[in-house]
């Protein structure tokens, strides 16, 4: 987006940054930017922006990210997989709960989850009434924390499941990029990617030297600096870029991986698949890891450990999104 639109990375620098920004630059930058990318609802969000009637006022987060990475087809709304229909389904039933949890209301928050079909497979025996009796914020962040957690869980295993659906995995592929989360200090699942990516590609303990230099002329190519370079993110301390990552898988398969007919693209969608649920195992892991240390069955479905939480969970809903997923293609 940044090279499209410097505009737009500047205003979304601003808002991660928290500064004020004026309803008249958003109203100058974001219509524009999504129009520049090819997207089908800058229109929508240009009214919205303008105090006019708009889909796009109600839109959640989710639904709004979700959207956006639907397949660009021309429709409006554009067409939703049936992962992405669910969470904007979870979305909308917690609107209504959310209202209530602001307004201080936490009996009718919990009568209002119980409710809702779309949530029930998320809340186990017990979480509905600790919310529903909780006395102080903790009680409550606990709560909101663990069906969070569950959330997050599920949507991952959904992504694994497409992922054979698709046919680049015959088994589960996702799992494996979990540390064990109850040792004293929990690998990094940038290093289960990478000794994933080692043995997968073949290529062993010669992946430095598929790791391009950018900043370097191919003469000037440092091998000591790429192992470095390999230790410092297989270290949690950085992960590839989109590009970095382009630029080994294509050293790797091949320029050509990506066509549909090359034989190596099942190992290019695969490599890429597997990234990318790295890194969203890496936003879940300043979470999940502090966990390790507690013994307590406050876990979804009563776990005792976050370790067995998430070994026993993952497969459950890897099993259920597979069903659904293969009913539907």
């Amino acid at each position: 987006m940044g090279e499209i639109n410097p505009k737009m990375l500047a205003l979304y620098q601003d808002i991660r940054r928290q500064k004020k920004v004026s309803l008249e630059r958003m109203r100058e930058i974001l219509p524009a930017a999504l129009e520049e990318i090819g997207l089908p609802w800058a229109g929508e969000y240009r009214k919205a922006l303008n105090g006019e009637e708009s889909i796009v006022i109600d839109f959640g987060s989710w639904k709004g990210y979700i959207y956006a990475c639907a397949k660009k087809d021309g429709q409006w709304p554009p067409t939703i997989t049936p992962i992405g229909q669910h969470f904007i389904d979870i979305e909308e039933a917690l609107k209504a709960p959310t209202l209530a949890w602001q307004q201080d209301d936490m009996p009718r928050c919990a009568d209002l989850l119980e409710s809702a079909p779309e949530l029930a497979p998320y809340l186990w025996p017990g979480a509905v009434d600790r919310l529903r009796n909780a006395v102080s914020v903790e009680q409550v962040t606990l709560g909101r924390a663990m069906v969070m957690l569950e959330l997050m869980l599920s949507l991952i295993a959904a992504w694994d499941a497409q992922t054979q659906v698709d046919g680049f995995a015959a088994e589960p592929s996702f799992d494996r990029l979990f540390p064990d989360l109850c040792t004293d200090v929990p690998a990094s699942p940038n290093a289960l990617f990478f000794e994933w990516l080692e043995n997968y590609s073949g290529v062993g303990s010669n992946l430095p030297a598929y790791i391009p230099q950018i900043s370097k002329a191919a003469k000037d190519a440092d091998i000591g600096s790429s192992k470095r370079q390999l230790r410092r993110w297989k270290s949690g301390g950085a992960f590839p870029s989109l590009d970095v990552l382009d630029a080994i898988f294509r050293k790797l398969y091949g320029d050509k991986a990506r066509e549909k007919e090359n034989p190596r693209r099942k190992d290019w969608a695969l490599s890429w698949l597997m990234a990318s649920a790295t890194r969203r195992i890496n936003f879940m892991m300043p979470i999940i890891g502090p966990l390790g240390r507690l013994r307590a069955p406050v876990f979804p479905f009563g776990y005792e450990t976050i370790q067995e939480w998430r070994e026993y969970r993952y497969p459950h809903w890897y099993r259920y999104w597979l069903s659904l997923l293969e009913i539907r293609t």
